[in-house]
């Protein structure tokens, strides 16, 4: 035997000296068994009591529903697909397709508008100077009685008639070709009454500080009358006053001095600060072209100039406008052009630089 042999014997010896008996091993053998198996026992309990710690909460929520008390659990919301638009199909063509016919709105009055009419407009042209319409009528001269002033509203002519006798009233006669109107609703007496061979009319409102009277009868198949008082004057003194007008031409008072003025176009009022006028066949109180002294106006987006002062020319809705800011009178003067007018921006601003405003005038 050599060296490698008697070590590898001597090994095998020390080996057998250490092992156990048959009985010992048996009985390692299970001993490590049962020990192995408790650790298995004991990791299954592990992971039960794992489940039933996270299922139970779960199986009271199921079985209690949910606390009152306690926050409300978070709720996914489903997912849903968007909705899915069809596409529309196409109406078939077609060669030779024909508008609806439709059938105008009836008017206010029932009938129906005329199909393609529109307001017949009328061009303004410029005429030089402006002769003034005239009162046709005056009372009799008198120390308390002023020069009487004209003036003319929506078309009628005014007389004023201005007393300097505290004893007295003024007095205001109307010419117009229509009869007098009066506001709804005042409250007023009237009394039939004979004046100047005619059918008239006594009306009185009573109001304070004193009864307002008027006067009004038919003078002719197109002329209508009106005496305005109050009543310092009695009926029969009223009366008097009436018979006593006498024939006159007392020149309407204007505001401006014209230059130039719309040719063929009717006047219709003067007042202390405007003048307008109208075309033929208008209604009277149509401002067709109007001008209108105004207490100052700030402008904006000045673009003209008149006489040397600022000007605004705007075009809107059928109708042309110039202000003009008249420094010297700290006023503006505002020109207006409508109701079926026109007028080209060069006329408009030639009216404008004949227009001067005279002393008598009073802005509004």
């Amino acid at each position: 035997m050599d060296e490698l042999d008697r070590l590898l014997a001597e090994t095998l010896r020390g080996a057998d000296d250490r092992a156990p008996t048959d009985a010992g091993l048996l009985d390692t053998v299970h001993r490590r068994s049962r020990r192995y198996h408790r650790r298995r026992i004991a990791t299954r309990l592990t992971a039960a009591a794992a489940v039933l710690a996270v299922g139970l909460p779960a199986l009271s929520v199921l079985t209690t529903g949910p606390d009152p008390v306690g926050p409300p659990l978070d709720v996914v919301p489903p997912v849903t697909a968007p909705p899915v638009t069809p596409t529309p199909t196409p109406p078939p063509a077609t060669t030779s397709a024909r508008p609806e016919r439709t059938t105008p709105a009836p008017s206010a009055t029932g009938s129906t508008p005329a199909r393609g009419t529109v307001p017949a407009t009328r061009a303004v042209t410029l005429t030089d100077g402006w002769s003034a319409p005239r009162f046709p009528y005056t009372l009799p001269a008198a120390a308390h009685r002023r020069t009487p002033v004209a003036s003319m509203s929506d078309g009628d002519l005014v007389g004023f008639f201005e007393t300097t006798d505290w004893h007295e009233a003024d007095v205001t006669v109307t010419v117009s070709a229509r009869r007098p109107t009066f506001p709804a609703g005042s409250a007023a007496s009237e009394q039939e009454i004979r004046v100047r061979g005619q059918a008239g009319t006594l009306r009185t409102v009573d109001v304070r500080p004193a009864k307002q009277l008027t006067l009004y009868w038919r003078e002719s198949s197109n002329r209508w009358i009106q005496l305005a008082t109050d009543d310092t004057y009695t009926p029969a003194e009223v009366v008097a006053l009436a018979e006593s007008l006498s024939a006159a031409s007392i020149a309407v008072l204007p505001p401006f001095e014209l230059a130039r003025s719309p040719a063929g176009l009717v006047t219709d009022t003067v007042t202390r600060s405007r003048m307008t006028f109208r075309a033929p066949g208008s209604a009277p109180g149509t401002d067709g072209l109007s001008t209108v002294l105004r207490e100052r106006r700030p402008l904006t987006g000045v673009n003209q100039r008149v006489n040397g002062d600022d000007a605004v020319l705007t075009r809107r809705d059928g109708r042309a406008t110039l202000a003009v800011d008249v420094t010297n009178w700290q006023a503006t003067l505002e020109i207006t052009v409508g109701n079926g007018l026109t007028i080209s921006d060069a006329d408009l601003l030639r009216y404008a630089t004949g227009v001067r405003i005279l002393d008598r005038s009073d802005p509004e």
